[in-house]
Protein backbone atom coordinates (compact mmCIF):
# COMPACT_ATOMS: atom_id res chain seq x y z
CA UNK A 1 0.00 0.00 0.00
CA UNK A 2 1.36 3.53 -0.55
CA UNK A 3 0.65 6.22 0.89
CA UNK A 4 -0.86 9.23 -1.43
CA UNK A 5 -1.73 13.05 -0.80
CA UNK A 6 -4.84 12.19 -0.07
CA UNK A 7 -4.54 9.88 2.40
CA UNK A 8 -1.93 11.53 3.94
CA UNK A 9 -4.84 14.61 4.42
CA UNK A 10 -6.90 12.23 5.88
CA UNK A 11 -4.42 10.95 8.45
CA UNK A 12 -3.27 14.62 9.06
CA UNK A 13 -7.16 15.57 9.76
CA UNK A 14 -7.79 12.41 11.92
CA UNK A 15 -4.73 13.05 13.87
CA UNK A 16 -5.20 16.78 14.26
CA UNK A 17 -1.48 17.16 12.98
CA UNK A 18 -0.04 19.58 10.91
CA UNK A 19 2.70 18.22 8.39
CA UNK A 20 4.57 20.56 7.12
CA UNK A 21 4.85 21.34 3.34
CA UNK A 22 8.43 20.10 2.73
CA UNK A 23 8.30 17.09 5.19
CA UNK A 24 5.30 15.99 3.59
CA UNK A 25 6.92 13.17 0.75
CA UNK A 26 9.13 11.86 3.35
CA UNK A 27 6.42 11.59 5.50
CA UNK A 28 4.52 9.78 2.81
CA UNK A 29 7.90 7.43 1.96
CA UNK A 30 8.16 6.68 5.81
CA UNK A 31 4.22 5.87 6.32
CA UNK A 32 4.89 3.60 3.19
CA UNK A 33 7.63 1.80 4.27
CA UNK A 34 6.07 1.33 8.02
CA UNK A 35 2.96 -0.32 5.85
CA UNK A 36 5.27 -2.50 3.60
CA UNK A 37 6.33 -3.68 6.62
CA UNK A 38 3.49 -4.76 8.88
CA UNK A 39 1.86 -6.49 5.29
CA UNK A 40 5.60 -8.68 5.50
CA UNK A 41 4.53 -9.76 9.18
CA UNK A 42 1.34 -10.86 7.73
CA UNK A 43 2.98 -13.30 5.98
CA UNK A 44 3.92 -15.17 8.96
CA UNK A 45 2.62 -18.24 9.49
CA UNK A 46 0.35 -17.69 12.98
CA UNK A 47 -1.82 -21.40 13.07
CA UNK A 48 0.65 -22.80 15.36
CA UNK A 49 0.29 -21.56 18.52
CA UNK A 50 3.13 -20.99 21.48
CA UNK A 51 2.05 -20.04 24.78
CA UNK A 52 1.95 -16.50 25.14
CA UNK A 53 4.37 -16.83 28.36
CA UNK A 54 6.75 -18.86 27.05
CA UNK A 55 10.76 -17.75 27.37
CA UNK A 56 13.55 -19.19 25.01
CA UNK A 57 15.34 -18.41 28.77
CA UNK A 58 15.68 -20.80 31.60
CA UNK A 59 15.65 -17.36 33.63
CA UNK A 60 12.42 -16.14 35.82
CA UNK A 61 11.57 -13.05 34.73
CA UNK A 62 13.01 -10.19 37.27
CA UNK A 63 9.80 -7.54 38.16
CA UNK A 64 10.53 -4.04 39.69
CA UNK A 65 8.29 -2.28 41.88
CA UNK A 66 6.14 0.35 40.39
CA UNK A 67 6.61 3.47 41.92
CA UNK A 68 4.69 6.26 40.97
CA UNK A 69 6.23 9.74 39.67
CA UNK A 70 4.92 12.90 39.17
CA UNK A 71 6.93 15.21 36.66
CA UNK A 72 5.18 17.75 36.14
CA UNK A 73 7.11 19.24 33.70
CA UNK A 74 6.43 16.51 31.20
CA UNK A 75 2.90 16.75 31.77
CA UNK A 76 3.18 20.30 31.07
CA UNK A 77 5.19 19.71 27.93
CA UNK A 78 2.76 17.48 26.42
CA UNK A 79 -0.30 19.04 26.84
CA UNK A 80 1.43 22.38 25.66
CA UNK A 81 1.89 20.57 22.36
CA UNK A 82 -1.95 19.77 22.19
CA UNK A 83 -4.18 21.65 19.46
CA UNK A 84 -6.36 21.90 22.02
CA UNK A 85 -7.04 21.11 25.46
CA UNK A 86 -8.90 21.67 29.01
CA UNK A 87 -6.95 21.96 32.13
CA UNK A 88 -5.06 18.65 32.02
CA UNK A 89 -7.10 17.02 29.57
CA UNK A 90 -6.43 16.17 25.67
CA UNK A 91 -9.70 17.49 23.77
CA UNK A 92 -10.26 15.35 20.49
CA UNK A 93 -12.90 15.39 17.99
CA UNK A 94 -16.08 13.32 18.66
CA UNK A 95 -15.14 9.62 16.73
CA UNK A 96 -18.22 7.93 17.86
CA UNK A 97 -22.27 9.12 16.90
Amino acid sequence: MRIDDKLLNHLETLSMLKIAHEKREEMKRDLTEILGFVEKLNELDTDHHIDAISSLSDEPVRLREDTVREDTRIITEILGRAPKRSEDCFIVPRVVN
